[in-house]
């Protein structure tokens, strides 16, 4: 009504309801940052069948085991574990091998299997085992053969030390009052208690006491194989194995031509700083610290050259993170999870949200499992899809450890070994957490509805609720149980919010096909 010079107010138009319908699920993404629709909290989801998002597959126990985790390998035709100070191979544990109770760290070259700090070599087709670094002490005498000057000798006479080496081995002997004497030499031959070196060895002394001759291996923190040897370091320094003997750790004799191609190998690298980890990769051995990697190029010890570069480095308590999955290295760095495939490493890991320490990872051949430790003193398991490039987190599994064997991923935790995509995931409990809804804009808006097009197993169920304002508070909008592919309609009592986000719990195994959300505007926030 309008009379001449006054004007009556007007009731608003009802604004209108806007409908939104979200298909693509982009992986976990726990970043501020993290955008509208976005998986901002998850537990045991899975990425791999993106678009959409579903639970993991199920995670089965095989074998039970107390003690202390200290690492898993797979060797020959199965799996191999420290737990405690016990040795276990497929499930049984070695008859008469104690370990120390401390971390492992395993290397596997022609069947033989050495494992440090403990420095014992293994072998998984017969269950043999022994000491990779022998030692002999004694007397000894010094003899001479027809072959050697006056003076000399080539012969050592030591009761007992033949049984500890074998013919070519590189032995160290010291404690000789002769300075002269002391070294490391090729042993030629073993008879019975003479043992013979190459003509003119040794100044002949005659009988000595106190006299030790051992085979030397490197003392390994990280150790792997490339190119039919083993390859260690520790501290500044790398060390490679003679071709194709992984208990030839110190043997540098060159050929009639004078060339050392089967030789062992060491250098150091002259930087500061210890050496985290290193991996054997399709184009080479790669050695890291937290600061710096290092490539080795070269085909034999003529001309090896080990490279350094300012890059990202690992992690210093993740020497276990690194993997090849998809011909690319992935390992945890003190910036958080890195790949290389052979140029400058890069970033992969912002979306996780949080610092990371402590990383064990493997793979199944397509994705990273990193299991690893943040400020909160909470352990996570997350998995990175290297087809999709985006990240999932399973759960609070602490692995110690991770093996590959038969196509088949395997870890290990203070409970035991586990085998990952076997068992039932009918108890598995399941979250999905989104981003913040704002709907692209800074004015208020009120939730009238949800609807979700969900899967379900048999015997699973989905709760929905929401949360307004960042306010802490869930409010529950309703429970589906299973069924096949369906959408199913949630009513939601209005309430003027500047933003909100989802949550969908669940019970067993599900996926979200779609979620759609009808909002209407509410005008600006005063």
């Amino acid at each position: 009504v309008r009379r001449q010079g006054t004007y009556l107010p007007t009731f608003p138009r009802r604004m209108a309801a806007v409908r939104h319908v979200q298909t693509d699920f982009r992986g976990y993404d726990h970043r501020p940052s993290c955008p509208e629709g976005g998986i901002y909290e998850m537990t045991n989801g899975s990425a791999a069948d993106i678009p959409l998002f579903s639970t993991r597959p199920g995670r089965t126990r095989i074998y039970p085991c107390s003690g202390t985790p200290n690492g898993l390998f797979a060797a020959g035709d199965g799996l191999l574990w420290c737990a405690g100070t016990t040795l276990y191979y497929n499930g049984k544990a070695v008859p008469g091998c104690t370990l120390t109770d401390t971390p492992k760290v395993f290397a596997e070259l022609g069947g033989t299997v050495l494992i440090w700090p403990d420095k014992l070599w293994f072998r998984p087709a017969d269950g043999t085992f022994g000491s990779a670094e022998p030692s002999w002490s004694g007397s000894v005498t010094l003899a001479g053969a027809d072959t050697d000057g006056d003076g000399r000798a080539s012969i050592l006479v030591a009761d007992g030390a033949g049984a500890h080496f074998r013919t070519g081995d590189a032995v160290t002997l010291s404690g000789f009052g002769d300075v002269r004497n002391n070294g490391t030499y090729i042993l030629r031959g073993i008879d019975g208690a003479r043992l013979r070196f190459d003509p003119d060895t040794f100044v002949r002394a005659g009988a000595v006491n106190g006299v030790t001759i051992t085979r030397r291996v490197p003392d390994a923190q990280h150790a792997c194989s490339y190119g039919n040897r083993l390859w260690a370091c520790a501290h500044d320094s790398v060390w490679c194995t003679k071709l194709g003997d992984p208990l030839s750790w110190f043997w540098y004799e060159a050929d009639e031509n004078g060339a050392v191609a089967t030789a062992a190998w060491s250098v150091d690298a002259g930087a500061p700083g210890d050496f985290s980890g290193c991996a054997a990769t399709g184009s080479g051995v790669v050695f890291l610290k937290p600061d710096g990697l290092w490539r080795l190029y070269g085909t034999k010890p003529d001309n090896f050259q080990l490279i350094a570069s300012a890059a990202l480095g690992t992690e210093k308590n993740s020497g276990r993170s690194l993997v090849t999955a998809a011909e690319t290295l992935y390992y945890l760095s003190p910036a958080g999870p890195a790949r290389t495939s052979g140029g400058r490493p890069v970033r992969i890991g912002d979306a996780l949200g949080r610092t990371l320490t402590a990383g064990a990872a493997g793979t199944d051949g397509t994705r990273w499992y990193l299991s690893a430790h943040d400020p909160q003193n909470a352990w996570h398991l997350f998995v990175y899809d290297t087809r999709s490039g985006l990240w999932s987190r399973e759960d609070a599994f602490h692995a110690s450890g991770f093996a590959r064997h038969d196509g088949a991923l395997y870890a290990q935790d203070p409970s035991g070994v586990w085998r990952f995509s076997t068992g039932s995931t009918a108890q598995l409990e399941s979250m999905l957490e989104t981003g913040d809804f704002v709907s692209g804009s800074p004015d208020c808006k009120r939730l009238l509805r949800v609807q979700l097009r969900l899967e379900a197993d048999a015997g699973a169920s989905v709760t929905a609720a929401v949360q307004y304002d960042s306010d802490g508070v869930w409010h529950t909008l309703a429970t589906v149980a299973a069924g096949a592919k369906r959408s199913v309609t949630l009513p939601v009592l209005p309430r003027r919010c500047d933003h909100f986000r989802l949550r969908l719990t669940g019970t067993g195994a599900w996926r979200l096909l779609s979620l759609a959300r009808t909002e209407t505007a509410a005008g600006p926030q005063h």
